[in-house]
């Protein structure tokens, strides 16, 4: 006997009405090679013993994969009663989550779907948590509006390798599972980059765009009083490191508390010939001297 099983370690053996039953030409989700993450597919093979062939739709095959690593695609339709649908969590998502289950929702973004109903998140005040159960999430990006969609020949700016640094460059493939393919400006190339790497370049408004090295003003600890600075990390989650006029350092400042000081006039943009002020090898100190260089990725020789 056992008491107080968790309700995602128990399947139905019969269900009602047939729909766990797994059937060839069925569209699935599952956890190729038993790892984290699902891979949208079709089942092309029931073996008979609880294992099936799937044709993954970026190319890949898997055969004998157990039905417990299977999830059918279609599945949500019967959960519409409860909230039409929106009720799918994917990773990228804006949500609320209530932390530590302590039932005040905040704000953040779903950074990984763990498999099992369970959601690591980055919240956006800087704040990380992993395994949040559904129940504790809720959505507040709706269906909205498609500036949140990627698509092929999209220009985007990607998360290099996941370092904390974005260039810029174009969608080439959309791999189906919420990754990408792209291109760099600067000719380098990288597969099945995560979605919540990747920003889109056109997307609306650029005046609210933070960038590293912008001048702005942001609010010191959350305290209501705004003080000048430089952004010198954008880390990628809506939140960034700043060092003030006066010294004083702060990581992970949520966007909401920060404005531009220089406002939509074209001054933050760097041009060959620019007199400039550098942090000479990333030193705490700054030197004058002149761009001599645009590489077109941010970086500049000086």
């Amino acid at each position: 006997r056992e008491t107080r099983v968790a309700k995602r370690l128990i399947r139905s053996k019969e269900g009602s009405g047939g729909s766990s039953k797994l059937e060839e030409g069925d569209k699935v989700e599952a956890r190729y090679r038993g790892r984290e993450k699902y891979y949208p597919g079709k089942i092309t093979r029931d073996r008979g013993d609880g294992t099936y062939d799937i044709s993954y739709d970026d190319g890949e095959r898997e055969t004998r994969v157990e039905e417990r690593l299977i999830r059918k695609k279609d599945r949500d339709r019967s959960r519409s009663r409860s909230r039409g649908g929106d009720d799918r969590l994917s990773e990228g998502d804006k949500v609320e989550a209530d932390y530590r289950g302590r039932g005040k929702f905040y704000k953040g973004k779903i950074s990984r779907d763990r498999g099992d109903d369970t959601y690591d998140i980055a919240y956006d005040d800087g704040e990380r948590e992993t395994r949040v159960a559904k129940r504790l999430i809720r959505s507040t990006g709706g269906g909205g509006g498609g500036s949140d969609r990627l698509e092929e020949g999209d220009k985007v700016e990607a998360d290099y390798r996941g370092r904390g640094k974005f260039y810029p460059g174009k969608i080439t493939r959309d791999r189906g599972d919420d990754t990408y393919d792209i291109s760099y400006d600067d000719g380098e190339r990288e597969t099945r980059v995560a979605k919540r790497l990747i920003r889109k370049l056109d997307g609306g408004s650029s005046g609210g765009r933070l960038r590293e090295g912008d001048r702005i003003e942001a609010d010191y600890r959350g305290r209501g009083k705004f003080y000048p600075g430089k952004i010198t990390r954008d880390r990628g989650d809506d939140t960034y490191d700043i060092d003030y006029d006066d010294g004083e350092r702060e990581t992970r400042v949520a966007k909401r508390l920060i404005r531009s000081k220089e406002g939509s006039g074209g001054s933050s943009k760097l041009e060959e010939g620019d007199k400039v002020e550098a942090r000479y090898r990333g030193r705490e100190k700054y030197y004058p001297g002149k761009i001599t260089r645009d590489r077109g990725d941010g970086t500049y020789d000086i």
